[in-house]
């Protein structure tokens, strides 16, 4: 069947998040504090890396950010953890296939986004009092981004967040779902990762490092605050993230499976002879098929 074997891995994968939740609350937000920790990661190489390019040039310095921030999703994977923009796509499928229920979905977003944000949040605070950002051209670097991020239109950040969660979730759908190898879940998570940043679209996690270590550097607070931060960026962005990963991975590849598993067991019921009356034709009487078929043997 189209994907079916996929489909159900990540199924049950859903089943086996919403079940450790149930389990034990705390060891759930200590893995989702960790993928605030592993985005971070991302954030910081990223950042540290485009800085000086884009300072000299913005558009390279883009294309080194794409190029660096591929570490963030990879860790999340390969190490594993409970990444928000990933539930998307391993919990969102499980009440498309009856795994999950879509109470349990909401449920494991709503504390998943607690422990990133508590995540990235206190990763911003060690990195802040590492003084890795404070001189130029990292600081105003990281502001200059951010001052966007807290002001720009909110259906631009809205739709930015889908496309982002798109290339998030076709990463994991690669790498559960159609990789075998480990080199060739790594190139997958490289090249969508590479996408979204280098084309500057909106990641909720990565939001939360950012924005966090703007607020905390010297900085203007007419362009960037933490109001700002949570009411302009994070609620757009999320959404957009949510519709991204849930409408355009999970659903359209379950919608796909669905309806070839469907169409299968129509085939199967024709071809069991109860419906074999009712196979098309492609015209004419059975008796002038069977004329045609004499024919081209002849």
């Amino acid at each position: 069947m189209l994907y079916t074997g996929a489909v159900d891995t990540l199924a049950s994968v859903s089943l086996k998040k919403a079940t450790c939740m149930k389990h034990s609350l705390t060891g759930f937000l200590v893995l989702s504090v960790l993928a605030g920790f592993y985005v971070a990661f991302g954030v910081i190489l990223a950042f540290t890396c485009a800085a000086p390019v884009a300072a000299i040039n913005p558009g390279i310095g883009k294309i080194v950010a794409g190029a660096t921030f591929g570490i963030a999703l990879s860790l999340v994977i390969v190490c594993g953890c409970e990444l928000l923009t990933g539930y998307n796509l391993l919990l969102g499928m499980g009440p498309f296939r009856g795994t999950v229920s879509w109470g349990e979905f909401m449920l494991g977003s709503f504390w998943t986004f607690i422990g990133n944000l508590g995540g990235s949040m206190l990763f911003a605070l060690m990195i802040i009092l590492s003084g890795i950002f404070a001189p130029d051209p990292w600081k105003s670097f990281i502001l200059k981004v951010s001052t966007y991020k807290c002001n720009g239109p909110w259906w631009e950040l809205f739709f930015r967040g889908i496309f982002c969660n798109w290339l998030v979730c076709l990463a994991i759908w690669s790498a559960i779902g159609r990789t075998t190898s480990d080199s060739g879940k790594l190139i997958m998570i490289w090249w969508c990762l590479f996408c979204f940043i280098t084309t500057g679209m909106e990641h909720s996690v990565a939001n939360m490092t950012i924005l966090t270590i703007a607020n905390l550097l010297p900085h203007d607070p007419e362009a960037i605050s933490w109001g700002k931060m949570f009411g302009w960026n994070l609620v757009p962005v999320t959404l957009g993230n949510m519709v991204g990963g849930t409408f355009f991975v999970s659903f359209l590849y379950w919608f796909a499976t669905y309806m070839d598993e469907r169409g299968a067991k129509k085939m199967e019921a024709i071809k069991g002879g109860s419906g074999a009356g009712e196979l098309p034709r492609a015209g004419g009487s059975p008796e002038e098929i069977k004329d045609i078929k004499v024919k081209m043997r002849s």
